[in-house]
C-alpha cells in the first residue's frame, strides 16, 4: 500500500532541521543517531494491520512529517515528497513476555536504522509482553519530527476521521498576547544571546564523551509533579528541571566534583510551532539554556531558587523575540543556533510536554504515553518527561562513558518524592 497525497509544500528545512540532519549523518554509533519516537500502551487485543493502515492512509494529508524527505542533492536543502508504503511503514512485532523484554524490544526498534530515500519514520504494534494490552511504538528521526509533531500525529491517526485540527501540540499564539513593551523585548533578546556564553562543563578532551548511551525510563504519578509545583507557586516543568538538577548534581558530587557547581547549565526546549505549523516536517522549537541552582542542597531548596530562575522563559516577551527571530530575522536565527550548539556550550537537556487529549483505538483506551528522546553526540544526557494521565514517564538518554550515571533516573524520582513530601512547608 503506497499512499502519496496532495500536500502544500512545506518551508525549507531550518537550521534545527539541518543540525539533526547533519548529526544523523555524521553519527559515529548508531545509538547516537537523533532517533526520536512515542510509544503508546493500550488495553485491549493488538489490532490488525490492514485496518489500522488503512486509518493511517486516509490521514496522510493532514500530516506532511510522514510523507516528506529533507534532501539537499541537486541544490539547497528543502523538503520533497515521497510516497510511503504502509506494507513496509505499519507493521507488527511479537515481544516476548518477561521483565525488561518491552524495553529491550523499544531500545533495538530505536537503533534500528530508518529510511533516507523515503519518509523516515515507522509504527509497530508490540503484543505479547502482557495479556490484554499492546502498544504502538511510532519511531522517526528528530530532523522531521520534534516532540510537538509527535504528538500531533498520534491526535491525527488516533482522533476523528475528519479534518479536525489537533491542540495539543501548538504553542501559545503570541500575536493574541498584549503587545510586550520594547523595554521588555529588548531584555527577553539580551537573556537570549547571553545564555549562548560557553561553559565547556561537558567537552574535557581528557574526559571524552561517547556515543554510547543507556536508553532508560522512570515513571511518576502525575499528580505528583502537578500538586508540588502548584504548592510551591511553580509548575509541574519546575519540579521536573529542579528533579533534573538535583540528579545530576548528587551523581557529580560523586563521579564528576566540577559538575557540581552552582549555576548548572540546562537546556530547555520552548515549543513554538503554531496551530497553522501543525503536521509540517521538520522542527519549531528554540533549545534555551538556563543557569539552575547546582552544588549541594535540599531537593526542597533547589526547587524554591529554580522557580526565579525559569522565570523567564514565562515572560510572553521572551517566546516572542524568539518568535520575530524565526521569522523575521533568519540570519540572526542562524547564528543563535550555530551559538547554542558549539561544543563548550552543550549540556543536559531537560525537556517536558504536556498532553491533555486523551487517547484511544478502536475503543481501546491508551493508558501511557511513554517519549523516546535522542542524545545526539556532544551531549551528556537528555531527559523528555511527557505528562498524560495518571502516569507520567521520562525518558532519560545518558552517555555510557560516565560512570555511575545510569542511577540518575532513580535520583531523579527520589528528588521529585523529597520535593513532595515537604510541600508546603519550608527549607529542611
Amino acid at each position: 500500500m503506497t499512499v502519496l497525497t496532495s500536500v502544500i509544500a512545506p518551508p525549507a528545512p531550518n537550521p534545527v532541521d539541518l543540525l539533526f540532519h547533519t548529526a544523523g549523518r555524521l553519527a559515529s554509533h548508531q545509538e547516537a543517531v537523533p532517533n526520536v519516537g512515542v510509544v503508546l500502551h493500550l488495553t485491549g487485543d493488538a489490532p490488525d494491520l490492514t485496518p489500522l493502515r488503512e486509518r493511517v492512509a486516509r490521514r496522510l494529508h493532514r500530516l506532511p512529517c510522514l510523507t516528506h524527505v529533507l534532501t539537499a542533492a541537486d541544490g539547497p536543502p528543502r523538503w520533497v515528497p515521497r510516497a510511503p508504503d504502509l506494507t513496509e511503514y505499519v507493521t507488527e512485532r511479537r515481544v516476548t513476555a518477561g521483565p525488561g523484554c518491552l524495553d529491550d524490544t523499544v531500545r533495538e526498534l530505536l537503533h534500528s536504522p530508518l529510511p533516507t530515500d523515503t519518509p523516515a519514520w515507522r509504527l509497530v504494534v508490540l503484543s505479547g509482553h502482557a495479556t490484554g494490552t499492546y502498544c504502538l511504538a511510532l519511531i522517526t528521526h528528530h530532523a522531521v519530527q520534534d516532540a510537538a509533531n509527535l504528538v500531533t500525529v498520534v491526535e491525527v491517526l488516533l482522533g476523528p476521521d475528519d479534518d479536525t485540527p489537533g491542540t495539543s501540540a501548538a504553542a501559545p499564539d503570541t500575536g493574541r498576547l498584549p503587545a510586550s513593551e520594547p523595554r521588555r523585548l529588548l531584555d527577553a533578546a539580551a537573556f537570549i544571546w547571553r545564555n549562548t556564553r560557553p561553559h565547556g562543563l561537558w567537552n574535557d578532551p581528557e574526559r571524552p564523551l561517547s556515543a554510547r548511551r543507556h536508553v532508560l525510563w522512570q515513571e511518576v504519578p502525575t499528580s505528583l509533579l502537578r500538586d508540588t509545583g502548584r504548592a510551591y507557586g511553580g509548575t509541574a516543568n519546575d519540579v521536573h528541571l529542579a528533579a533534573v538538577t538535583h540528579a545530576v548534581g548528587r551523581w557529580a558530587a560523586e563521579h564528576r566534583p566540577d559538575a557540581d557547581r552552582d549555576p548548572l547549565p540546562v537546556m530547555l526546549p520552548v515549543n513554538l510551532r503554531t496551530p497553522a505549523e501543525a503536521g509540517l516536517p521538520g522542527n519549531r522549537f528554540h533549545l534555551a539554556r538556563l543557569d539552575l541552582p547546582g552544588g549541594p542542597m535540599t531537593p526542597t531548596r533547589r526547587l524554591r531558587r529554580t522557580l526565579p530562575a525559569t522565570e523567564p522563559l514565562k515572560d510572553p516577551s521572551y517566546r516572542r523575540e524568539l518568535h520575530r527571530m524565526t521569522t523575521q530575522d533568519p540570519q540572526s536565527y542562524g547564528q543563535l543556533i550555530a551559538a547554542s550548539a558549539a561544543p563548550d556550550r552543550l549540556t543536559v537537556v531537560g525537556s517536558i510536554f504536556r498532553i491533555d487529549t486523551r487517547f484511544a483505538y478502536e475503543g481501546d483506551p491508551v493508558d501511557r504515553v511513554v517519549p523516546i528522546i535522542c542524545c545526539p553526540e556532544g551531549f551528556p544526557l537528555t531527559v523528555g518527561l511527557f505528562l498524560y494521565g495518571g502516569t507520567s514517564t521520562a525518558s532519560f538518554q545518558i552517555d555510557r562513558s560516565l560512570p555511575g550515571a545510569e542511577e540518575i533516573p532513580r535520583l531523579w524520582r527520589r528528588a521529585v518524592d523529597d520535593m513532595a513530601s515537604c510541600a508546603p512547608g519550608g527549607d529542611r
